[in-house]
């Protein structure tokens, strides 16, 4: 029973290292969780005042430009929403990660530390074993008193002799009495404080599942908070596509999946960049461009819808499987058929850092890679992607950043 105490002991007191460190890594983050809870409070309270005034004008101005404004006002506090839930996400998850990973490391940590125990429990039990067997050698041969034995001695020499080898034993006996003694009340001080760490590791436990089920709440109002923004972006996307059907202005769908939207928008700057191909522009690039269309119309500018939000180019409204053609001579360094963001879309790279994009096409007739005269016809017009209507839209880039079209035109 007394080895088995000691074996549990110690190895409880390795875990009151492990979660002692844990909860102070709790402690620490709990600022930075509650600033982010309050950025997302914060912005809830703006959705729910954006929310009023849609419902305000659902009533009368369902599709007016006042209305779809709000409608995207409340669409960009909701994409906010989510990236903060998602921030929280991340923070819980990382947290849990580094507790779960502690804890294997430590299984690794206790079958050493058993080791070790147990050559100690050995060493202990063959001493005490020892000290007990001289103790009880010394108790059935009734040994004699330390002063009749100095008594029998024959001379001086003798007695001193026999004197220094009974204070040699008894210190012996001391150390050793003491030894075990101190190893006993290490023992004791040890099970005392391991009650007190066991209650600490027990509400690290319930602090650490408190956690993962914060960690789900996230999670499922991030699921919820997108089937909301969808729904939303659906209902602008459809007033857009009646309102710009009667304006003339084919402006972009909103998308709200901005991973794919970064993603896209990476591999073009790559791609305007650094080209996947070995070519070698003539010198000079004199940046004077053909019109893509037949049209020279353009129905939204650069760099910005007549509503205010962002657009990285210029618009040219055509009827869809109009001609593209290609501004300027160069070499086709992007094909891509997408479903969303820029649809069926090529870009050309002319040399000295300049690129042209063309999206939103119907079709595409040429291939990464092939070499492209001025005004040759390289895509059919359309209104692929998250487009509101058929046009081709225009971007002009420099080292991978769009500038305005009009001033290479």
């Amino acid at each position: 029973m007394f080895k088995s105490n000691i074996k549990v002991i110690s190895l409880l007191l390795c875990f009151v290292f492990i979660f002692a460190t844990f909860n102070f890594g709790i402690t620490a983050q709990a600022k930075s969780m509650s600033d982010l809870t309050n950025e997302r409070e914060k912005i809830q309270n703006e959705i729910d005042s954006t929310q009023k005034k849609i419902n305000a004008l659902s009533k009368e101005k369902k599709e007016t430009e006042e209305y779809i404004a709000v409608l995207r006002s409340k669409i960009e506090l909701l994409q906010d929403k989510i990236n903060s839930l998602q921030k929280e996400k991340s923070t819980l998850q990382a947290e849990i990660d580094a507790v779960q990973e502690k804890i294997k490391k430590t299984e690794a940590e206790l079958i050493a530390l058993q080791k070790e125990i147990d050559a100690k429990q050995a060493e202990f039990d063959e001493n005490y074993e020892l000290y007990t067997k001289r103790l009880k050698a010394m108790y059935v041969s009734g040994s004699v008193s330390n002063l009749e034995v100095l008594l029998t001695c024959e001379d001086m020499s003798a007695m001193f002799t026999r004197s220094q080898m009974i204070k040699s034993v008894a210190e012996r006996d001391s150390a050793a009495l003491e030894d075990l003694m101190n190893k006993m009340e290490e023992i004791e001080a040890g099970k005392k404080s391991l009650e007190e760490k066991r209650n600490e590791m027990n509400e690290d436990k319930k602090n650490l599942e408190s956690d993962k089920a914060s960690l789900q709440k996230r999670i499922d109002e991030i699921d919820t908070s997108k089937k909301e923004l969808d729904s939303e972006a659906a209902e602008v996307n459809e007033l857009m596509k009646k309102i710009n059907a009667q304006q003339g202005e084919y402006m972009e769908l909103i998308e709200t999946n901005q991973e794919e939207l970064a993603a896209v928008e990476d591999e073009i700057r790559r791609a305007s960049i650094t080209p996947s191909y070995d070519y070698k522009p003539a010198p000079g690039g004199t940046g004077q461009f053909r019109y893509p269309t037949d049209s020279t119309t353009i129905s939204a500018g650069y760099p910005r819808y007549s509503n205010g939000s962002w657009h990285g180019g210029i618009d040219f409204p055509v009827s869809t499987g109009s001609n593209v053609y290609a501004a300027a001579d160069g070499v086709v360094s992007l094909v891509k058929y997408l479903n969303t963001s820029y649809g069926y879309h090529v870009m050309i790279n002319h040399g000295n850092g300049i690129s042209t994009l063309y999206a939103h096409n119907s079709q595409i007739l040429v291939s990464p890679g092939q070499t492209v005269s001025k005004g040759q016809v390289i895509a059919k017009s359309g209104s692929t992607g998250n487009s509101s209507g058929p046009h081709c839209h225009f971007e002009v880039r420099v080292n991978g950043e769009q500038v305005n079209p009009l001033s290479y035109l």
